[in-house]
C-alpha cells in the first residue's frame, strides 16, 4: 500500500501512523510512505510514478492531501482510503465516522465509486468556487496559524470588505459575491454550503450567492453553518454536470486551494474514483 502524507506533528497523525505501522505487521504487508513536498505539480508527477505498483491508496491527511492523491489515480482501478487528520478535514465530515471507524475502512471497508468535479485538467474531490471563497483562500496563502479557526477568522475579515463582481456564466451575468460547485457537502472547516449534495448522483450541486447587502451575508453565512441558507430567497440552487464561467481573470478555490483560473468549464466526473467506505 502506499501512504501519501503532509509533514506534520498532531496528535492524530501521529496516533494514525502507529496504528498503520502495527497494521501493516499485523497483516504482514509493506507501506510505502511517500512524504508531500508541497509543490502541487512535482508531488503529483512523483505520486503518479508510483501509482502503477499499487493497488490501494491511503491519505494520511485532510482536503489538500486528499486533492493531490484523487488527481494522481483518478479514472484507474486503484482504491483510495482516509485516515482524516487535516487542518478542516471538509470532505470527511459528511460521512460521518469516527476515527476507529475511519481505520475500519482501510482493510475491511468496502469500494464505493464516487464522483469528482474537473477543472481544466485538474480534479477535485469537494467543492470548488469562485469569488468569496476563493480570496478568503487567496488571502490566506495557505497559511494556517489558528488551525481550522483560521478559515474562519479570514473569512469574517473578507465578508466586511468583499463587495462581489459581476461574473458571466453561460446563461447570463450577475454580480456574485460566490459561486460554489458542490460534489461534497461542506467547506470552510464545518460550514455546510451544500446540505443536499451526493457524491454518487453523477451532477455537481451549484450554489449561487449573489452581491447582496451586508446585513444579508451576515444572515446566509449564519445559516449556513447549519445548512439552512439555501432556503433564502436569493440563493440559487441547481444541480448540472458541467457549467461555464466566460469572465476572465478570476481565481477558482477547490479543496482548500486555488487551482485555476477563469474562463472555465467546471464538470462532473462520474463514478470516476474508487473510494473505501464502511460496510
Amino acid at each position: 500500500m502506499l501512504v501519501i502524507y503532509r509533514p506534520q506533528q498532531g496528535k492524530k497523525f501521529s496516533a494514525h501512523s502507529k496504528w498503520l505501522h502495527a497494521q501493516a505487521k499485523i497483516h504482514a504487508i509493506q507501506l510505502y510512505w511517500y512524504e508531500t513536498c508541497g509543490h502541487f505539480e512535482t508531488d503529483l508527477e512523483q505520486v503518479k510514478h508510483l501509482i502503477p505498483k499499487y493497488t490501494q491508496v491511503i491519505v494520511l491527511g485532510g482536503d489538500g492531501t486528499l486533492n493531490l492523491a484523487v488527481n494522481a489515480i483518478a479514472g484507474t482501478q486503484v482504491v483510495l482510503s482516509l485516515l482524516p487528520c487535516g487542518t478542516g478535514n471538509d470532505f470527511s465530515r459528511q460521512f460521518g465516522y469516527s476515527m476507529q471507524q475511519w481505520r475500519n475502512t482501510i482493510f475491511a471497508g468496502v469500494v464505493r465509486n464516487i464522483d469528482i468535479g474537473q477543472v481544466g485538467n485538474r480534479y477535485f474531490i469537494n467543492i470548488a468556487g469562485v469569488g468569496f471563497n476563493a480570496e478568503v483562500v487567496s488571502a490566506m496563502g495557505g497559511k494556517k496559524p489558528f488551525g481550522k479557526l483560521s478559515y474562519t477568522i479570514a473569512g469574517l475579515v473578507k465578508l466586511a470588505l468583499y463587495k462581489g463582481t459581476p461574473i458571466e456564466y453561460e446563461y447570463g451575468r450577475q454580480a456574485t459575491m460566490m459561486c460554489l460547485f458542490s460534489n461534497g457537502r461542506h467547506f470552510a472547516a464545518g460550514l455546510t454550503p451544500a446540505p443536499d449534495a451526493r457524491l454518487d448522483d453523477g451532477v455537481l450541486q451549484v450554489i449561487t450567492i449573489p452581491a447582496v447587502a451586508w446585513y444579508k451575508r451576515l444572515w446566509c453565512f449564519a445559516l449556513m453553518l447549519f445548512g439552512r441558507h439555501t432556503r433564502l430567497r436569493w440563493v440559487s440552487v441547481r444541480s448540472c454536470q458541467q457549467l461555464e464561467i466566460k469572465t476572465s481573470g478570476l481565481p477558482i478555490e477547490a479543496d482548500g486551494d486555488l487551482i485555476a483560473t477563469t474562463p472555465a468549464v467546471v464538470k462532473c466526473k462520474a463514478a470516476l474514483l474508487q473510494f473505501k467506505v464502511l460496510n
